[in-house]
């Protein structure tokens, strides 16, 4: 009898210890899937050429992180920037282009929401930027995509906020709050291109242009 009982015990422990191994998911599988919606949206050439235009959009919601200060080097006298990621395996570097893209190879939209699924998916992570300092980050954009969209969001137009994008091809900006006509504490642009944008790691820097800190969300969108 207690031999059995010793053998069922042994084999309720086998089960509790291998079983939630096979049944339960990773939570980084979890984490890492990509976040989808749709959204209706107006897109306005930010240089005012051509009508608006009114698409439904299916996004994905990107994986925006920041970039910690020592993974940052930039020089001062060619206006090039060093990016390392020491998060990634294997450790990479970047020079990022300070050299605007080739003219025709995108449009800059500004991004006006007019009716979502739900409302727009955001990373939930909170930003600050001190005066007179720069903060940046990184995001890797898919394969097939013909819009970037980021949004940069602080909420309070008496504050002011300048926006730099670097894709691997080239550099837009920089862009302030009145780059879109409307002071609104918001700099939200589409980077597109019929011939779909450039893949691969995408890089931003916020930069507080006079004031003490300014909290702010950053998110990215690839449509």
């Amino acid at each position: 009898m207690q031999l059995r009982l010793v053998a069922g015990i042994g084999i309720l422990l086998a089960v509790l210890v291998v079983f939630p191994a096979l049944a339960l998911p990773d939570i980084r599988d979890i984490s890492s899937a990509p976040r989808t919606g749709t959204a209706w949206v107006t897109l306005h050439d930010i240089n005012g050429s051509g009508t608006p235009e009114n698409l439904t959009v299916a996004y994905a919601v990107g994986d925006v992180s920041e970039i910690p200060l020592w993974g940052i080097s930039e020089n001062q006298s060619s206006g090039l920037v060093t990016v390392t990621l020491k998060n990634s395996t294997p450790e990479r570097y970047f020079i990022i282009s300070s050299k605007p893209a080739i003219e025709g190879s995108y449009v800059v939209n500004t991004v006006t929401v007019e009716n979502c699924s739900e409302p727009l998916l955001v990373n939930s992570m909170d930003f600050a930027v001190v005066s007179s300092t720069a903060n940046y980050y990184a995001d890797i954009v898919p394969d097939g995509k013909q819009h970037e969209w980021v949004d940069l969001d602080w909420k309070d137009p008496g504050m002011d906020l300048s926006l730099m994008i670097y894709a691997p091809d080239g550099m837009f900006g920089p862009y302030t709050d009145m780059s879109d006509g409307r002071k609104d504490g918001r700099i939200f642009l589409d980077v597109a291109s019929r011939l779909n944008v450039t893949p691969g790691h995408w890089f931003f820097k916020v930069k507080n242009e006079r004031q003490d800190r300014i909290p702010y969300t950053l998110n990215t969108y690839s449509a």
